[in-house]
């Protein structure tokens, strides 16, 4: 049989010896081969950089009126608590709490019987002083014509006079008192001042109620009111008796119809803020005390304004920028770093009107504004001024 040939471990070790320098040595002159016959990286023509797209609007002057939309809470127009003036035990009861009552109405009478005795006793004591008084009178005159012919002294004629005043005297107190007798028997019956409702009248047959006792409360809502405060660029705008609209939102917004009743002329230092008083018609009665509304006023004729998104706006510092995109040459645009003033406009939070540094026709950048820099080239993707608007419309 034919043996195979061994290979020793010594002549493998001799092999593996020889290959690893060949393969060295082949890397080496591939590496020396590709950094010779590499292209020169300076003679390769530099990548420009991409302008950078960006959304754009084209400045408008449109009409903006002032508007405001201020939430109040409706209140009654009067609002008056009633207490007893005399003392008494309830005998009669016309009206319970919440109740709407009419002006006049009974809300509850008192026992009369000790008011009615005062009044009869006052009355009698008027009559005694009426005949003493006339008595007095007569007796005057009889010594008038006596002291004339020398009969009666000067004292008796003094002494009548006297007496004659203090029985007119007696009959004015008398008259007096039976005006206190009257007054005390009418404070016996309570009525409603006015039309309203009875927001508190805690009084019960029975009861004892003594002078100076609240009795009940009453609200005047025949007519609501609402006091809302504005600033002074807003109050030069309103006037008395300008129509207002309001919305409640009690009602799911439905719409009424007020009017200015008042306009504070002087600044409330609690709110710095001007009151305004807004009175409201609620003869239907579908309008209640602490409804929330809300009230919209024209604040003055609309003017024209430019305005600009919040997002075309950089702060530094305080100080506003905006990046004007301007040409620069065919198909090519820059954007140039402009300062700008601005004023906040009332209850449009996302926008804000142009004083001066951007006129009407300009294209401003909207978008990546913060990555901007003056004379950067850019590619803008026209925008209409009516797209900004809707889309800073539903941003409100």
């Amino acid at each position: 049989m034919e043996r195979e040939p061994q290979v020793t471990s010594d002549g493998s070790s001799r092999s593996l010896r020889f290959i690893f320098p060949a393969i060295a040595a082949l890397g080496v002159a591939g590496g020396v081969l590709l950094f010779w016959t590499a292209p020169d990286p300076t003679s390769l023509p530099v990548a420009e950089p991409q302008a950078p797209s960006l959304r754009t609007l084209r400045l408008e002057a449109r009409p903006v009126s002032g508007k405001a939309a201020i939430s109040g809470l409706l209140q009654p127009r009067h609002s008056v608590e009633i207490f007893a003036e005399v003392d008494g035990r309830v005998t009669e009861v016309g009206a319970e709490a919440l109740d709407r009552v009419q002006a006049d109405q009974l809300l509850f009478r008192m026992d009369p019987l000790l008011a009615e005795v005062a009044l009869k006793r006052a009355e009698a004591a008027e009559k005694r002083a009426e005949s003493q008084s006339a008595l007095a009178s007569s007796n005057l005159n009889r010594d008038r014509g006596l002291a004339n012919v020398n009969v009666a002294s000067q004292a008796a004629l003094d002494a009548s006079e006297n007496a004659a005043r203090q029985a007119e005297a007696a009959r004015l107190e008398a008259e007096a008192s039976i005006a206190e007798a009257r007054d005390r028997l009418a404070k016996k019956t309570v009525r409603a001042p006015f039309a309203g409702v009875l927001r508190e009248f805690p009084v019960e047959v029975g009861e004892y109620v003594r002078a100076g006792e609240r009795v009940a409360e009453l609200l005047d809502v025949e007519k609501l009111e609402i006091t809302i405060g504005l600033n002074d660029t807003q109050i030069v705008s309103v006037e008395k008796g300008r129509p207002v609209n309001l919305r409640v939102e009690a009602l799911a917004g439905e719409p009424f119809v007020g009017e200015v009743d008042a306009v504070g002329g002087a600044l409330d230092q609690g709110t710095r803020k001007f009151p305004v008083r807004i009175e409201v018609d609620n003869t239907q009665g579908r309008l209640l005390p602490g409804m929330v509304a809300v009230i919209d006023l024209e604040l003055g004729a609309p003017r024209e304004e430019i305005l600009l998104p919040l997002e075309a706006i950089v702060d530094e510092f305080g100080l506003k920028y905006a990046y004007v995109i301007q040409p620069d040459g065919p198909d090519q645009w820059v954007a140039e770093k402009r300062r700008i003033e601005v004023r906040s406009l009332p209850f449009l939070p996302t926008q804000v009107a142009v004083k001066a540094g951007v006129t009407e026709g300009e294209l401003v950048a909207l978008s990546s504004v913060r990555q901007l820099r003056d004379g950067l080239a850019v590619r803008p993707i026209a925008e209409s001024a009516p797209q900004a608007r809707n889309r800073s419309r539903g941003a409100e």
